[in-house]
């Protein structure tokens, strides 16, 4: 074997060697992409899950809990502002989901998820107030999609939960 034909074998090797190693960073980039996503996923629902664990477990968070939206007007300054923080904690997480959805780093059926629970939470006058506080942090398309929700305040949550005596 010539001297050019080793070349043109070697040449040949390193086209498919190039061609391999483009299809690994493929697949490693995929598969970030997929934890990461999966990542963002888990914290969402380990906010909610804190958040459902402490309204089954701590019966004076539980009553607070259902104040914010029943009685909000009632609350005194420090419930108002445990309110706050909760809300801030709640709609930081859901408007950077927003972002990401808007960048497209969010899955249609994550997005419809959390399209549902920002109409629930829109209505509840600490994530108004969180929203008032941090609304700057946002993008002007965020901003828009946020205030295009239905933001009617009503006691939705209290009012699902009350037995047929409590509405009468």
């Amino acid at each position: 074997m010539s001297l050019q034909e080793i070349y043109y074998v070697a040449e040949m090797i390193v086209g498919i060697a190039v061609i391999v190693s483009i299809v690994f960073v493929a697949v490693e980039l995929r598969q970030n992409t997929y934890m990461l996503r999966k990542s963002q996923s888990d914290q969402r629902r380990l906010h909610f899950n804190w958040l459902y664990e402490a309204n089954c477990t701590d019966p004076e968070f539980r009553a607070w809990h259902r104040r914010l939206d029943a009685d909000w007007d009632k609350l005194d300054e420090d419930e108002r502002y445990r309110g706050l923080n909760l809300g801030m904690r709640s709609l930081r997480l859901y408007l950077d989901e927003v972002t990401d959805y808007f960048d497209g780093q969010l899955s249609k059926s994550e997005w419809r998820i959390l399209q549902r629970n920002m109409e629930m939470a829109a209505r509840k006058p600490n994530i108004q107030l969180a929203y008032s506080v941090i609304k700057p942090a946002y993008s002007e398309k965020v901003q828009s999609w946020f205030e295009n929700l239905d933001s009617t305040v009503d006691s939705f949550l209290a009012n699902a939960v009350k037995t047929p005596t409590d509405q009468t």
